[in-house]
């Protein structure tokens, strides 16, 4: 696979922002989402998975990118030794910019740098940053009142622009560094179908087919290799989707296993059934089949230029001539940063796509007569079509 891509790194990709700056006539943007932090500058600032379940996410980093390319980055001190954000001998590696530090963790006087604290410390930084400027760019959907008050006050009433559907819209298209993760969250999800599907046997629950799955990924991927999705069995999976429950798979009952997993911050999404304790009968094959090919078709109208309701309407297609009703939910989706980013495979999607996308389709059909079933493959488009990344057999139910 060739790929004529120019943002393969998060300095690369920060130039190509700055270039935007440029053109929209903004002095300087100011990043607060904590995955924009990483995705330009390889930081990854309160973006561990554990830490955003027990913190919730909150901002507690910042990011200056002035219109020619410079860089400067607000870090708590803490974070400067956090293994996920880079230990302090490695971050002039990571990141070539300047870097200002405030104490985020105190044990005579914080142990949580909540958003009053931090404020001050925003604002103190912002004033070598902002004070000149006539324009600047924020994560309107991300950045807090109080820090907004901030840069009004710093930057003498500059005026604020917001910025996160242009971010959203640059990250569509991924670099080879963003692929590489990609294609590694995605080699997880192989490995994890192995155990699954080894679990998916009479009298074993939901949950034991999820902890036997995540046993196995810790012991390969560590603690941060963890694997979470749907897992919906016999009349739960025609509900389409949900966690795991202590329903206890009987013979017959199909297992719809929608599974997304991380590496380095980048979310990939595969989808296999299996069938419980015996050989699938021929509605479930039938149904598998209508699926594989609907698959296929998606696979030969992907390629640069195509829109998205066209995707959508090929999936579609193959399976309503075979008998069965439109899929309930989206065809499927773009991966990255998010487990679920534009474009859409939906009706009404007028994105079209482009080299350097990675995209899932996942067609499913949920039928009493041979219960949901469901499959999902990963795809990197390419100059001329596209690439399948996911390898686990589609035909293993």
């Amino acid at each position: 696979m060739e790929l004529s891509l120019k943002r393969n790194n998060p300095k690369e990709r920060r130039q190509a922002f700055a270039d935007l700056l440029n053109q929209r006539d903004i002095d300087l943007a100011i990043i607060s989402n904590p995955k924009h932090i990483f995705y330009f500058t390889g930081v990854s600032s309160n973006l561990n998975m554990y830490l955003t379940l027990m913190k919730g996410p909150r901002s507690t980093s910042f990011l200056a990118i002035k219109r020619d390319g410079q860089a400067s980055l607000l870090l708590g001190k803490s974070e400067m030794a956090n293994p996920w954000s880079h230990k302090k001998s490695n971050l002039n590696k990571v990141f070539d910019g300047e870097i200002s530090t405030y104490t985020d963790y105190d044990a005579n006087e914080r142990v949580v740098a909540y958003g009053d604290f931090l404020s001050s410390e925003f604002s103190r930084w912002l004033e070598g940053l902002a004070h000149e400027n006539k324009l600047i760019g924020i994560e309107e959907w991300n950045l807090a009142d109080q820090y907004r008050s901030s840069i009004s006050a710093v930057a003498n009433g500059a005026k604020m622009v917001g910025l996160s559907r242009t971010i959203l819209s640059m990250r569509e298209v991924k670099g080879k560094d963003e692929i590489q993760s990609l294609k590694a969250a995605t080699k997880m999800l192989d490995f994890a179908y192995k155990y699954a599907r080894l679990n998916a046997r009479q009298g074993k629950t939901e949950v034991d087919i999820y902890r036997e799955m995540n046993y196995h990924a810790f012991q390969k991927y560590g603690p941060f290799g963890w694997i979470i999705g749907d897992h919906v069995s016999g009349e739960r999976s025609l509900e389409v989707g949900g966690w795991a429950t202590d329903r206890r798979l009987k013979r017959g009952d199909t297992v719809v296993l929608d599974l997304q997993a991380s590496c380095n911050n980048y979310w990939s999404d595969l989808c296999r059934t299996f069938v419980v304790g015996k050989k699938p009968t021929n509605e479930q094959r039938r149904v598998l089949l209508t699926l594989i090919r609907s698959l296929e078709r998606a696979k030969e109208v992907m390629r640069p230029g195509v829109k998205g309701k066209v995707v959508h309407s090929a999936v579609n297609d193959e399976i309503t001539k075979n008998g069965y009703p439109k899929i309930p939910h989206h065809v499927g989706h773009s991966i990255g940063l998010d487990d679920q980013e534009p474009p859409w495979f939906i009706p009404t999607s007028e994105e079209k796509l482009e080299e350097g996308m990675v995209c899932v389709v996942e067609p499913g059909i949920y039928d009493k007569s041979a219960g949901g079933i469901r499959i999902e493959d990963a795809f990197v488009i390419t100059r001329d079509g596209n690439e399948n990344i996911s390898h686990y057999p589609l035909g293993s139910l």
